[in-house]
């Protein structure tokens, strides 16, 4: 793992964890009785429009990953600028497992 930082290797997992979480409760709701309504629309609304938020977020995490292996490779002869970059992506990441964390229910026991 030596081109992610450990804080966005687990961001990744948490990702992971969330989006398995949200395609088992929609597993529930395909196998549901015909004709029985769980959810109302509004609601399946709410959650489709949550799992294409998620879906949005981690491609743009799979794009920044991407990105910031493109630029290690270009810096690789600045070790000043490598250094910048490695600090941004810490403090970023940092960030966005805090934001992932905050708004993650807890895994069930």
């Amino acid at each position: 793992m030596p081109w992610i930082s450990q804080s966005t290797y687990d961001l990744i997992q948490t990702v992971r964890f969330d989006i398995a979480r949200v395609e088992r409760k929609l597993d529930i709701l395909s196998r549901a009785e015909e004709g029985r309504a769980i959810m109302s629309q509004a609601d399946i609304d709410a959650l489709r429009s949550t799992v294409e938020e998620n879906n949005s977020v981690i491609d743009s995490a799979v794009v920044l990953i991407n990105g910031l292996a493109a630029q290690i490779r270009d810096l690789s002869d600045d070790p000043a600028q490598l250094r910048a970059l490695a600090d941004s992506l810490d403090q970023k990441s940092g960030e966005l497992a805090a934001a992932v964390t905050a708004n993650t229910a807890a895994p069930p026991a």
